[in-house]
């Protein structure tokens, strides 16, 4: 039997605290004294509230999916593209792998998540728990860092600037839906199992209390090196191989991630190559350098700048989506141009290994557990003298 937490508790999933929970006022918010995390903020909307935010999103969703994103034109034929275009032109070149994760990403998963949602907050609106309450909560954390529309749409932005200047681009209806999607879905990703089961309670609804997180295992260390090794090997041909293959006019060119960079460097859109080169260069290294610095002070157990190591994670679990974007420019842009002799664009061998990665340093990251690192520095649940004294 797992330890229930009490009912009126809020635990630190970063450090392991777990806290009396706070009556919170308009505009307040409750952190956690040992590393400042923010453990629960003021619930400004109710579960109607979040019920009719998901009728919205799931509506543009669909637009989003059903709906071309853009139309090139080329010498007066024209060649639409959604996004499950993109996914079945890539998987007919002979690129399953980089099919499937895109697919994965941009649509099966954040429909997963709907439903969750819809299913949790469909009950909740109308008073009652749902069935299966528990673990349709823990999904809808599990599930939230896998979807990917708004990487995805960042990901057409810079394919239309690259399509600019080979040919015509019309925007379509699609796009603008995965704007809003887009937008919607960061909205949501607010919710949390922590917010909504504490959401049930407030409006009154018998809600069992979370169990108590289990002390994570120092098994986690070895588990964490071997995915960012295989990470840093994959980075390797993910860098050297062509992420993209173009042919025009009979004339074949290769694309790298830096050459791609360099490419929209000298088209004068600095600012778009700036954000390729963040996503695609410098976040995939970040991560892996900032992870490994996270776990070797983990493995010597050593107790220097936890809090400073707790906000680091924070921000390499945020951010490690984001080096999707290039992935999700070339299967757009091999969808797009398909114009056969005259246009052609198919992924190339590194956007397989980029996208392995991106999945790995993910996967690394989220199973790294922060408050294993307070543990072996001999913290514990309880708060200490040292524990406040810090915090002042």
């Amino acid at each position: 039997m797992s330890e229930l937490a009490p009912p009126h508790s809020l635990t630190c999933h970063h450090c392991g605290v777990v806290y009396r929970r706070p009556e919170l006022d308009v505009g307040e918010w409750a952190t956690c004294i040992r590393c400042g995390s923010t453990l629960e903020t003021y619930a400004v909307f109710s579960a109607a509230a979040w019920l009719a935010v998901l009728i919205a999103t799931i509506i543009s969703f669909t637009l989003a999916n059903a709906f071309p994103v853009a139309t090139l034109y080329v010498q007066g034929a024209g060649q639409a593209a959604s996004f499950i275009d993109a996914v079945v032109v890539t998987w007919q070149v002979g690129y399953p792998e980089v099919a499937a994760i895109t697919f994965a990403a941009g649509f099966f998963l954040p429909a997963c998540q709907l439903c969750l949602l819809i299913w949790i907050f469909g009950a909740l609106a109308f008073g009652r728990l749902p069935v299966f309450f528990d673990t349709a909560i823990l999904w809808v954390d599990r599930l939230k860092p896998w979807c990917m529309v708004p990487v995805f749409l960042m990901g057409v932005m810079v394919a239309v600037v690259k399509l600019a200047g080979l040919a015509s681009l019309t925007p379509g209806i699609g796009l603008f839906a995965t704007a809003t999607t887009a937008i919607l879905i960061t909205a949501l990703t607010r919710l949390s199992s922590g917010k909504i089961r504490s959401m049930a309670h407030d409006i009154g609804l018998a809600a069992k209390p979370a169990s108590v997180p289990k002390p994570p295992s120092p098994a986690l260390i070895t588990r964490t090196w071997a995915l960012m090794l295989g990470a840093a090997i994959l980075y390797i041909p993910a860098n050297m191989l062509p992420i993209m293959k173009v042919t025009s006019l009979g004339s074949e060119s290769a694309h790298t991630i830096l050459g791609g960079v360099i490419e929209l460097w000298h088209m004068g859109s600095w600012d778009i190559a700036l954000v390729v080169f963040i996503a695609s260069v410098v976040v995939p290294l970040f991560k892996l350098l900032a992870l490994a610095m996270l776990v070797f002070m983990t493995q010597h157990r050593t107790g220097r700048n936890l809090r400073e190591r707790t906000h680091l994670y924070v921000v390499v679990e945020f951010i490690g989506q984001w080096s999707m974007l290039d992935v999700f420019v070339v299967i757009l842009l091999s969808a797009l141009g398909h114009f056969g002799s005259l246009l052609s664009i198919e992924p190339g061998g590194g956007a397989a290994a980029f996208g392995g990665v991106v999945i790995l340093t993910m996967l690394a990251a989220m199973g790294f557990d922060p408050r294993l690192a307070w543990r072996l520095a001999g913290h514990r649940r309880h708060l200490t003298r040292a524990d406040f004294e810090s915090s002042h």
